[in-house]
């Protein structure tokens, strides 16, 4: 546990979880709203009767001083997230404060927000002494993230909710295997055709985009460490191959893993500004 970055308005701190897990599980209620941004792998949050997955694509807001708790569906994994804890005043400024009533929501969004994300957190690591804009980049952040997230949402029948839940969390957590929709449908309980449809309607996503996007976000994280073997890496993450893997990330992000590795190792805080083009945001 690390903590990067302590302002008026939040609080980051970067999270890496591996086997055997420590200090992970049961949390009381007694936090501030919270934000978890995965970088790798997954968090499962239960909270009462209901899980959300904190993964690459989605974000989780817990509330404040609500008990949850949090399992990993790759057991043996790496998971390594971000987790900002903002103030009523931020969460005021976003809508957040009185936006629901229920104790959990997710934000979901695209790969271009979780790079964003991920030189963020780096930023903060080299730089530290600039508190000002790492606390006008979170608010460029979370801006972004409500921003994709005011689109209407998907509506879907608790029993399919449950269905696409067991299946997002068996992506998860055999990231780097390839389970056919028949597989999946099975442990869904449904027909592959049925499946299908209302993983859709449910996530917006085929199957196939939504492996991809897990990938592709585990493959971010290990950029940002300096991975040098980008072949292993591919396997690792569950591509067929390194062109595989090259091809996703340029038609995802229109760069290849090898210029993105670049832009990481080079990221500051002041860079990011001026390509977000933040502006002074603060309550």
């Amino acid at each position: 546990m690390q903590t990067v970055l302590h302002s008026a308005h939040f609080k980051v701190v970067s999270h890496v979880c591996r086997h055997p897990r420590v200090d992970c599980g049961y949390v009381q209620g007694d936090d501030p709203a919270r934000v978890l941004f995965t970088r790798r792998g997954s968090f499962a949050m239960h909270v009462g009767a209901k899980t959300y997955f904190a993964r690459p694509g989605q974000a989780v807001l817990i509330r404040r001083n609500i008990e949850y708790r949090v399992t990993h569906p790759d057991r043996e994994g790496c998971d390594c997230c971000t987790d900002v804890l903002l103030d009523e005043a931020a969460l005021d400024m976003f809508g957040l404060a009185q936006a629901s009533s229920s104790s959990a929501c997710v934000f979901g969004h695209d790969m271009a927000l979780q790079m964003t994300h991920v030189e963020l957190l780096l930023g903060l690591r080299r730089d530290d002494a600039s508190t000002i804009d790492g606390e006008d980049l979170l608010f460029e952040l979370f801006d972004r993230l409500i921003q994709e997230n005011r689109k209407p949402s998907r509506l879907s029948r608790p029993v399919a909710a449950r269905q696409v839940a067991k299946v997002e969390e068996a992506i998860i957590g055999h990231a780097g295997e390839n389970l056919s929709v028949q597989v999946l449908a099975g442990m869904a309980g449904c027909s592959p055709f049925h499946l299908s449809r209302i993983f859709r309607q449910h996530t917006g996503q085929s199957l196939r985009q939504f492996r991809v996007r897990q990938r592709l976000g585990n493959a971010i994280d290990r950029l940002a460490e300096g991975e040098d073997d980008l072949a292993a890496l591919a396997c690792d993450v569950g591509f067929n191959s390194h062109s595989h893997m090259t091809d996703a990330f340029h038609q995802t992000l229109g760069r290849s893993p090898r210029q993105l590795r670049e832009q990481l190792r080079q990221v500051t805080l002041k860079q990011l500004r001026r390509k977000l083009g933040c502006r002074r945001m603060h309550p």
